[in-house]
């Protein structure tokens, strides 16, 4: 058994932590804590945030020696070992450890040390010293008060805490527990809207995957609201969120908003996870070697995938309406249309890449790398049309998932390199090879409007504003072609702050880069360079006045006309959209 007790010291942002075993045999004592937390492909070396770190042995000093930034070994010697150390905790996200006065959490991926050859052993969490007042929520199993194990270091690391003031909101869904355990500090809301919501998404992601058992016997949604916050990290049991403080349901909204509609596809993707990563896998994840990068082509099929559903779930349950549906496919659509990496970069690797490419993205990233989420998520809407047509209706990218989840069930092993297209094609019986190969191993365009068409959805590309996210087709259709200035940038009261300038267009060929700060646009302040560029003509020229590096220079620039990748879609054939969002 290993011991962990953990005690927080807020004014300071401290963990103290106290690791305590009992070694038999007179074995080098070797020790780590883990470079990346599982879900989130980034080395992130948590091993910096520790500040003190010592061990004893029998009640004696025991010296220890560092191998490398994240492991350390300590002499053979048998006996009862105690190891201390304390961790900063700052970093407000998903996937690291915070604490202040207010609120506590933490990630055991960023937490707890790893006893080399324990591995498989018991172990075992003591929260002492807590505020009298904090709450609890975790799915870690519970033995005692404040007590809580595990039967293994990875299970150990896979639940993590929320600690403060906590609001539970309970709900059943297919005969399971659900809680959602929400901290912060958020205005009046609409709590059984929330729950009722929640409750649908839940039940409709477990009918999937009925009769098979889900992967957990209880789960547990953590919820931390704040300001502009977003994010979510999966775990079997449970996930941690974060969301802006307004997502939340108004108490007299009628049709969700775009902020709930967010948050609602927030907690849908992390809960498909408890299936897709958490259970069914990649080779290279199981087990998960946290000391190292684990590469995989197979990002789009997980991440990709999860996309896919997470916002058809919401269609599906009927949290949302298929026209709601069909914006948010569109406003996909054209953010992978408008970035210039879909033309260089493939499927599988961006996949590949995600450790150095897709989690360090900089200010070329648009015009170099394609998201393996966004345009994974297009080619698992292809790929589920694809099926359904030419099985006739037979099989859809569910059956696949559902077969999936049971081999998983029946061996528990990982899937081994481009094995999921071929169990894929044994799975529906068909010959998909011909997609698979222009979907993830080239970087031609997906066949979306072809595919759509047999949903009774027509896809339509149009020369629209960049503010013009994507939607619906209505009267913007008859909006004239727009410049586009062929940049983000940042708007501030006396200048405009370039901060990704794309491959060919207006900004580029005017010589402009990133972190450019244009001050003036035909000699008269830029108060509103969307506006201000967005009132010339194609062809126009405009002078253009900057500071490069606290230096005023000028340049002349061209306005192009916008590239027709601005997604509409038109419902043609309601049957069919309704066959393919609802199974009717």
């Amino acid at each position: 058994m290993l011991n962990y007790e953990i005690t927080p010291s807020p004014l300071a942002h401290q963990w103290h932590i106290t690791l305590s075993f009992t070694r038999e045999s007179a074995q080098t004592l070797e020790f780590s804590l883990p470079n990346w937390v599982p879900g989130s492909y980034l080395i992130r070396d948590f091993s910096r945030y520790i500040t003190a770190l010592s061990s004893t042995c029998n009640d004696a000093p025991a010296e220890l020696v560092q191998l490398d930034k994240n492991t350390w070994q300590a002499a053979a010697q048998a006996g009862e070992w105690r190891i201390d150390y304390t961790i900063y905790a700052f970093d407000l996200s998903v996937r690291g450890s915070f604490l202040n006065t207010e609120r506590g959490f933490f990630d055991g991926a960023c937490l707890f040390l790893k006893v080399k050859g324990s591995e498989q052993q018991p172990h075992r969490l003591r929260l002492s010293g807590l505020p009298a007042h904090w709450r609890t929520a975790t799915a870690m199993p519970q033995t005692a008060p404040d007590v809580f194990q595990t039967a293994s270091y990875a299970e150990f690391i896979d639940h993590p805490f929320e600690l403060g003031r906590i609001e539970f909101l309970d709900f059943t869904a297919v005969g399971i527990p659900h809680r959602i355990a929400l901290s912060g500090y958020y205005p009046a809301f609409d709590r059984a809207r929330l729950t009722a919501d929640i409750k649908k998404i839940c039940e409709t992601e477990l009918a999937m995957f009925l009769p098979a058992p889900a992967p957990f016997a209880e789960y547990l949604f953590m919820l931390h609201v704040g300001d502009d916050l977003y994010g979510g990290l999966e775990h079997t049991a449970s996930t941690a969120l974060l969301a802006d403080r307004h997502s939340l349901p108004s108490e007299n909204m009628q049709e969700a908003d775009d902020a709930y509609t967010q948050l609602l596809g927030l907690f849908s993707h992390e809960y498909f996870h408890a299936w897709n990563v958490k259970s069914i896998k990649p080779a290279a994840f199981a087990p998960y070697d946290l000391d190292r990068e684990n590469y995989t082509e197979q990002l789009w099929a997980f991440e990709g995938i999860t996309s896919y559903y997470d916002d058809l779930f919401l269609a599906r349950s009927r949290t949302i309406s298929p026209e709601a549906y069909l914006k948010l496919l569109a406003q996909t659509l054209t953010r992978v249309q408008r970035g210039k990496g879909r033309l260089k970069q493939t499927l599988a690797q961006s996949s590949l890449t995600a450790w150095n490419k897709f989690y360090k993205q900089d200010e070329n990233s648009p015009n170099a790398i394609v998201s393996y989420y966004q345009k994974g998520a297009l080619a698992a809407l292809c790929l589920d049309l694809l099926i359904r047509q030419k099985s006739n209706g037979r099989h859809s990218l569910d059956t696949v998932m559902q077969q999936h989840y049971r081999d998983w069930l029946a061996t528990r092993r990982g899937i081994p390199e481009q094995q999921w297209q071929v169990r894929c094609q044994a799975i529906t019986g068909l010959d998909l090879n011909d997609f698979f190969q222009t979907a993830l191993y080239s970087t031609r365009d997906l066949p979306l409007a072809e595919t759509l068409a047999t949903a009774g959805v027509r896809l339509t590309w149009h020369a629209l504003p960049r503010s013009h996210n994507g939607g619906l087709t209505n009267d913007e259709t008859a909006v004239q072609p727009a410049t586009d200035l062929g940049a983000r940038f940042k708007q501030n009261p006396n200048h405009a702050l370039l901060t990704h300038v794309f491959n060919g267009g207006s900004a580029e060929n005017a010589g402009l880069s990133p972190q450019d700060k244009i001050i003036a646009v035909n000699g008269y302040a830029c108060t509103d360079l969307a506006a201000q560029f967005g009132r010339l003509k194609n062809g126009e020229r405009a002078q253009i006045h900057f500071f490069r590096s606290g230096v005023l220079l000028n340049t002349v620039i061209t306005a192009q006309t916008a590239e027709a990748d601005t997604a509409l879609l038109e419902i043609t054939g309601r049957d069919l959209l309704e066959r393919w969002l609802f199974g009717e």
